[in-house]
């Protein structure tokens, strides 16, 4: 470690006269500065802890890119931890890397560059990378995780892309705690299939087509998180859910609906009212399992929909809406028997 360090700093220093001229047009931006900084405190890391902790204050013209390529080169293995400064405008590839960490410091902010074209945060075949405390804003989409990456995401606030708030597909696994989703053109939040999303505390909101959108073959988990004014609360499809005292409501369509087989689970205190369609509306072979839940009160006049291509639901009295949904004898005679 120690050695590579030092033929990368002594490649800096010693450079030939056309690659000092270079090298000067470069610390005029202050970048060579930094980089040189950069890899001593890397070394030091390396030496005392094998772990890098480095601060990056975007206020000062350093860059989140730049350091995670001094990084991948100096201290590819991790643990490795970037505090980051300032507000950033930059889109950021995260590629094969594991254990790696970022933590914003005073309400660090971090902005599309690519006019849409690009997510903000891209994770690609990575494992334990987390994002904490960031406003992300802008992008194709505000992060993106893929290729059987981990991602961590604890209290960002994920806003107005063109796209996706946080997408994860190419079976990734992403795990989301106290985030805002918000104001995003098209969905909070995509599973796509093989991927799975666990979401706790967050709040989807106000996002223009779907809460959260879950594909086939995918795995989506929400424990008192909340579904606020979006086009629908969430949307699935030969996927399966597992809802726990979560919230949806004020949603243009319905709060949550079933397609193609998928199978739900609605536990804990769960409340569905207030959307402007069906609470929860099923078809062609979906599975609504009401454990635990109240919805009442959607605007469409009936909360709980059964669709006619054979939807399946249990224990649908328990949620004290109105109902299209009839249930075979031996489901009603389980529930008279509580």
């Amino acid at each position: 470690m120690n050695a590579i360090l030092i033929k990368l700093v002594t490649s800096i220093l010693s450079a030939p006269h056309s690659l000092k001229q270079e090298r000067k047009n470069i610390m005029r931006q202050g970048a060579t500065v930094f980089a040189f900084f950069l890899l001593v405190a890397i070394g030091a890391a390396g030496r005392s802890a094998e772990a890098a902790n480095l601060t990056v204050n975007c206020d000062k013209k350093e860059t989140i890119r730049g350091s995670l390529k001094l990084l991948a080169v100096a201290h590819p293995q991790g643990p490795n931890t970037l505090f980051v400064v300032g507000s950033c405008s930059e889109n950021i590839l995260i590629q094969s890397v594991d254990r790696l960490t970022l933590i914003a410091k005073n309400g660090a902010s971090i902005t599309d560059q690519s006019n849409g074209s690009l997510a903000v945060v891209d994770i690609e075949d990575s494992h334990s990378v987390t994002l904490q405390g960031f406003t992300i804003n802008g992008g194709s989409a505000g992060v993106s995780c893929g290729a059987s990456s981990v991602c961590y995401m604890t209290s960002n606030t994920v806003q107005d892309s063109a796209g996706v708030g946080v997408s994860v597909f190419a079976g990734s696994h992403a795990f989301l705690e106290s985030n805002v989703i918000q104001n995003n053109a098209f969905r909070g939040s995509t599973v796509d299939p093989a991927a799975q999303l666990f979401s706790s505390n967050d709040i989807f909101q106000s996002n223009g087509d779907l809460g959260v959108a879950v594909g086939p073959g995918a795995y989506f988990q929400a424990s008192n998180s909340s579904f606020l004014n979006n086009g629908v609360g969430i949307r699935a499809g030969l996927a399966t859910l597992l809802l726990n005292s979560v919230t949806i409501t004020g949603s243009v369509g319905n709060g949550v609906t079933l397609l193609g087989g998928a199978a739900a689970a609605f536990a804990g205190s769960t409340t569905i009212t207030g959307n402007g369609g069906s609470g929860v509306y099923l078809e062609d072979g979906a599975f609504a399992g009401f454990i635990s839940a109240n919805v009442t009160g959607n605007l469409s006049g009936t909360d709980i929909v059964c669709a006619p291509q054979f939807p399946i639901t249990h224990f649908v009295a328990r949620t004290g809406g109105i109902t299209n949904c009839v249930e075979n004898a031996s489901s009603a005679l389980r529930e008279n028997k509580k």
